[in-house]
């Protein structure tokens, strides 16, 4: 088992390192015109440009500034905003907590209603109850964050006067966030829970165990869903670059100082070393969560770690 998730680890890293050549070369040569006029916005003098080309390091031969960008970026420093003149580890470090918060908040909801509503839609096939939580699935998940949020927000918080509907606080403050970015997970899980255990009841081991006169609950929890978990185990990793994105839409639409409003006021602002921060972080906790499922499918079947 070692030697799986060392082999795993191994091969992230050259993934990380892809990642971060993109992110070099893509701003310095994907971008359209100069990155230094860019970042303020055509109406600085010469002299402002020359002193921000240098304390960027953009003034130096392509090579050393690759070398210094991947230096930095494994002892974390991409340098400081241009705009609040802060390290950009430390304006990713104040605002990870509200973005975690937001996107454990949506994945526990998610998982705890996608897979009670797959089972009952799968134990129940073919009834009004199946019919009604693949409907409500097909909706959650057709509808965009951004218009899901927006609504949300006018009927629960402006209309009903029942929750607040921007910034942080206590309990009340995550629930409408929460919910509006796990929905559109919530109803993918849903939809595939019902698949992989609507395909694992038609096994011959689940007929023996009805034969023997097991309780369909027995059944589900002891046999079904144990090898139904490898799909759902995949799109939950899947979920986490959902999440990542929804943070983006769903943290500026409730006002919360996360890092999806960081990446989004940066790349508004032009402020590059946020974006390449934000842009690595995110690569990390992708990276990771794909880490955490490779190692979850050894967990949960071992033939995988020898295959």
């Amino acid at each position: 088992m070692l030697t799986y998730i060392i082999r795993r680890i191994l091969i992230s890293i050259p993934l990380l390192w892809s990642v971060l050549t993109l992110t070099f070369f893509g701003f310095r040569y994907l971008v359209p015109g100069d990155p230094v006029d860019i970042m303020l916005f055509g109406r600085a003098t010469a002299a402002d440009k020359a002193r921000l080309s240098h304390e960027l390091g953009y003034d130096r031969p392509i090579p050393l500034q690759y070398w210094d960008f991947i230096k930095n970026a494994a002892h974390l420093d991409f340098g400081d905003s241009v705009y609040s003149h802060n390290t950009v580890f430390h304006e990713i470090a104040i605002r990870f907590p509200t973005t975690l918060k937001l996107a454990a908040g949506a994945l526990l909801i998610a998982v705890i209603v996608g897979f009670i509503a797959g089972m009952v839609s799968a134990v129940f096939n073919r009834t009004p109850a199946d019919t009604a939580i693949t409907t409500a699935a097909v909706l959650g998940f057709s509808i965009p964050e951004f218009v899901l949020g927006t609504v949300a927000g006018l009927i629960f918080g402006v209309q009903l006067h029942l929750l607040p509907v921007a910034g942080e606080g206590g309990f009340k403050f995550w629930i409408l966030p929460c919910c509006c970015l796990a929905l559109g997970i919530a109803s993918s899980l849903a939809r595939l829970v019902r698949a992989a255990i609507l395909d694992v009841l038609g096994q011959d081991y689940v007929r023996t165990a009805r034969a023997k006169g097991l309780r369909r609950l027995i059944i589900v929890f002891q046999h079904v869903l144990p090898n139904a978990l490898i799909p759902v185990v995949t799109l939950l990793g899947l979920s986490v670059a959902g999440l990542l994105s929804g943070a983006v839409v769903i943290e500026n639409i409730f006002a919360l100082q996360g890092l999806g409003t960081l990446a989004l006021h940066a790349v508004s602002q032009r402020d590059f070393p946020v974006v390449e921060g934000t842009t690595f972080f995110f690569a990390v906790v992708l990276i990771t969560a794909n880490l955490v499922v490779d190692i979850a499918y050894a967990l949960i079947d071992p033939r995988i770690r020898y295959s």
